[in-house]
Parts: structure tokens; C-alpha cells; sequence
């Protein structure tokens, strides 16, 4: 039986590494491999890519000062090939990152609401599972009836509250347990799935719930309990 573990606090980096996710912006390769694990869930969650990060821009060299003419004929102006020749090749400038917001993620597909069912459970924030997560833990890969899907996610999201209520430590992103069985075999199992809380422009918090593949191949760090 493996010890009960709880998630801790996220480091200065892993903090700094969400908020970029959030906003858009591109990984700082600065920042540690925990907080490279923690910006690839985030995306992971939103059905997102890393953005391109942008290119600087050339520093432009400062106008030498004039010197005094010395009657000499000015010199013939560069033709355009030999301009084009002599000038270094800049590298083409990044696209705009297709970030989606939680509303496009949905239209799009990547995510599943469920914030009706979460209020019914008292969750009264936005909430929605990843589309990974809904097809093999809610439809069981289209194995389970549509009717059933409601007390399939029900089970999960008291699942999370039960890990909630036994946490001695806030944190973003907390692992918990579920069980749920899987056509044929009726015997429910044990599956260890993710919830992220992240902030929205017209919600102050809301939670996607993904499978631990969504979060990073390099996991993500937990103290142990106590």
C-alpha cells in the first residue's frame, strides 16, 4: 500500500511558470523542471501548445558622426543584389500563440463542462474535465450509456472533494484517487487523476480535471504526508 501523499505549496518558479500558462507566454528555460512540469499540465489542461517564444529584436547600431568632407566624389550607391547580399538574415518573426480561453476550449472540443453537475455537488465554480479524461473515465471509450455519464462524474468530483477534505495543504494542483468501473468487468478500479485550479477572465477560479498523462511525462513533485 503506498503512503498517503499531499501536495505542497508551488515554489516562486512553479508559480511564475502558471501564471505564464495562464497568460499565453512562453517557457523561461530558467525555471526548474518542476516548474517546467506545472506550465505543461496547465497547457495540457486547456488543450493548448507552447507558445513560440518571440525573437529579440536586432540592437541597431548608434549613426557615426558625420566627418568633415574632404572633396571627395561620394561613393556609388550599392546596387540592390549586393545589398541584398550583404545583409545577415533575421529570423522570421514568431506568430501569435493560439491561446484559447476556457469558452473556446469548450466550442472547440478540448474541454467538457460540467459546472451544472459540480454546483449540484457544491462546487460553485466553473468546472470541466479534459476531453482525454471524459473518453476513457466518463464514456469508457463509448462503453458506457449516456444516462450514466451524470453519476460517473459525480463519483469523480466526490472523489475530489473527499481528497480535499483530507489535505492538510493548499495547492493549484491536487492528485486524488476515484474509483470507476469499466465495461465489461463491473468491479470498479482505483484511478489516479488530476485537478488544476486556475484562474479565468470572467471567473476568479475555476478547476479542469485531467489524467495524470496530461500533466507532464516528468510527473509532478509531492512532499510525502505526514
Amino acid at each position: 500500500m503506498q503512503p498517503d501523499q499531499t501536495p505542497r505549496i508551488l515554489t516562486y518558479d512553479e508559480r511564475k511558470a502558471a501564471d505564464a500558462a495562464f497568460a499565453g507566454r512562453p517557457f523561461d528555460p530558467v525555471w526548474s523542471e518542476a516548474a517546467r512540469a506545472v506550465y505543461d499540465g496547465i497547457l495540457a489542461a486547456r488543450g493548448l501548445q507552447e507558445p513560440a517564444p518571440t525573437p529579440s529584436a536586432p540592437e541597431q547600431p548608434e549613426a557615426e558622426a558625420s566627418e568633415p568632407s574632404t572633396g571627395e566624389s561620394p561613393s556609388s550607391p550599392v546596387s540592390s543584389s549586393e545589398q541584398t547580399k550583404q545583409t545577415p538574415e533575421l529570423p522570421a518573426a514568431a506568430t501569435p500563440s493560439q491561446t484559447l480561453s476556457r469558452e473556446e476550449a469548450i466550442q472547440a472540443g478540448a474541454l467538457i463542462d460540467v459546472t451544472p453537475i459540480a454546483h449540484k455537488m457544491g462546487l460553485r465554480l466553473p468546472v470541466t474535465f479534459s476531453r482525454p479524461l471524459w473518453e476513457i473515465g466518463i464514456t469508457a471509450t463509448r462503453n458506457v450509456p449516456e444516462e450514466e455519464h451524470e453519476r460517473r462524474v459525480r463519483d469523480v468530483l466526490m472523489a475530489f472533494r473527499l481528497k480535499l477534505a483530507a489535505s492538510r495543504v493548499a495547492s493549484p494542483l491536487v492528485e486524488f484517487p476515484a474509483l470507476l468501473a469499466f465495461p465489461p468487468d463491473p468491479t470498479p478500479q482505483a484511478c489516479v487523476l488530476f485537478a488544476v485550479a486556475h484562474q479565468e477572465a470572467n471567473a476568479p477560479m475555476a478547476l479542469t480535471f485531467l489524467l495524470p498523462g496530461e500533466i507532464s511525462t516528468t510527473g509532478i513533485p509531492f512532499s510525502p504526508g505526514e
